[in-house]
């Protein structure tokens, strides 16, 4: 079995106000990444884009996708 690696996500959460019980409500922003985008590179452009944004950054995340294969 191999796992075949498939484009990846860059997900960039973002603080967009509270709910009636005060927890922070999130919009998350995605984007396609290749998937030999390194940690680091993923990191420093998800900061960059979220130093673009009006809202308040709460997190940033890397998806990997695999496929598979037998």
């Amino acid at each position: 079995m191999a796992a075949k690696p498939l484009i990846g996500s860059l997900q960039i959460k973002l603080e967009n106000g509270t709910t009636s019980t005060g927890r922070v409500k999130l919009k998350t922003l995605s984007y396609d990444i290749r998937p030999d985008a390194q940690d680091l590179d993923v990191f420093q452009v998800g900061q960059a884009i979220a130093n673009l944004q009006s809202k308040p950054l709460n997190t940033i995340i890397k998806v990997n996708n695999f496929e598979l294969v037998y």
